[in-house]
C-alpha cells in the first residue's frame, strides 16, 4: 500500500535536520510534545516555548515538530487541506499565537472533541510546507495545482484542441519537474543570473502564464523570451542527469 501524503511529508520534515543546535533542539520539544498523556501540561509548555527560542529560524523548525506531533494534510490530487489537531483549545490557541507572531495564518476550527488549526488555500499550504522545512512537498503540491488547473481549463474550453492541451501539460510538467529538481538540490546556483531568476519566479507565481510571467521579469522580457529560457533550464537539468548516468 502507498504512503500517505501526509506521511511522506512529515518525513521530508524529519530528514530535513535543522543546522544550529538551539533549532534541532526546540524541534525536539515540539516532537516530544506528543508523548505528554497531560493536555494541560502540553499547552503549558507550547505557551513557553517561544522563551527557548534563540534565533529566527527557531519558529519554523519548532512549526515542523508541531505539524510531525499533531498535523496532517491531504493528497493535493484529491483536495487541498492542511490542519494541526489538538485535544484542547488551549494547546490550538497556544500554537496559533506562535505561528501568527510568525508570520503564519491559520483558521481555527473544531470537529467533534478535536480542536483544530488548519489551512485550505493552496498556495498558503504551500507556504506553511516550506516554512516548516518539507519544501520537497511543497513542490509537489505546486505541481499538482499545476497539472490540476490546465486540466480544469481544458475541461470549460468546449472546442479546445485536446492534443496541444496534453502536449501543453506534459511541457509545463517538464519545467516545473526539472526546477523542483534544480532548486531540490541546490543546482541553481550553477545556472546563469537570467535563467536562476525565470525559475525561481515560475515557481513562486505557478498560476502565471508566460506572458505575465514575462512582466514579472526585471527588466521585463517577452513570452518567447521566457519560453527560450525554460528551454535552457531543462536542457541545463537534462545535462545533468545524463552525467549522473555515466
Amino acid at each position: 500500500m502507498a504512503e500517505s501524503y501526509s506521511k511522506i511529508t512529515k518525513e521530508a520534515i524529519l530528514e530535513n535536520i535543522p543546522k544550529k543546535k538551539c533549532c534541532q533542539r526546540i524541534r525536539q520539544d515540539a516532537l516530544d510534545l506528543a508523548n505528554l498523556a497531560d493536555a494541560g501540561l502540553r499547552a503549558e509548555k507550547i505557551a513557553t516555548a517561544p522563551e527557548h527560542f534563540r534565533c529566527g529560524t527557531c519558529p519554523a523548525s519548532f512549526a515542523g515538530g508541531l505539524f510531525v506531533s499533531f498535523g496532517s494534510v491531504t493528497d493535493p490530487d484529491k483536495q487541498y487541506h492542511l490542519e494541526l489537531s489538538f485535544e484542547t483549545d488551549a494547546e490550538r490557541d497556544a500554537v496559533k499565537k506562535i505561528l501568527s507572531d510568525a508570520g503564519v495564518s491559520m483558521k481555527s476550527g473544531q470537529r467533534g472533541t478535536r480542536y483544530l488549526l488548519y489551512i485550505k488555500s493552496s498556495s498558503d499550504i504551500e507556504d506553511f510546507l516550506a516554512f516548516t522545512g518539507a519544501t520537497h512537498a511543497a513542490f509537489d503540491l505546486m505541481n499538482a495545482k499545476i497539472v490540476r488547473e490546465v486540466r480544469g481549463n481544458a475541461n470549460r474550453q468546449m472546442n479546445c484542441d485536446m492534443a496541444n492541451i496534453s502536449k501543453s501539460l506534459a511541457a509545463a510538467q517538464q519545467y516545473t519537474n526539472a526546477i523542483s529538481e534544480l532548486l531540490r538540490g541546490g543546482y541553481e546556483i550553477r545556472l546563469p543570473e537570467e535563467l536562476r531568476q525565470t525559475a525561481l519566479l515560475r515557481c513562486e507565481n505557478p498560476q502565471a502564464s508566460m506572458t505575465e510571467l514575462g512582466q514579472l521579469h526585471n527588466p521585463p522580457i517577452t513570452k518567447s523570451g521566457v519560453k527560450h529560457r525554460l528551454d535552457k533550464i531543462l536542457r541545463f537539468y537534462e545535462g545533468l542527469k545524463r552525467q549522473d548516468s555515466e
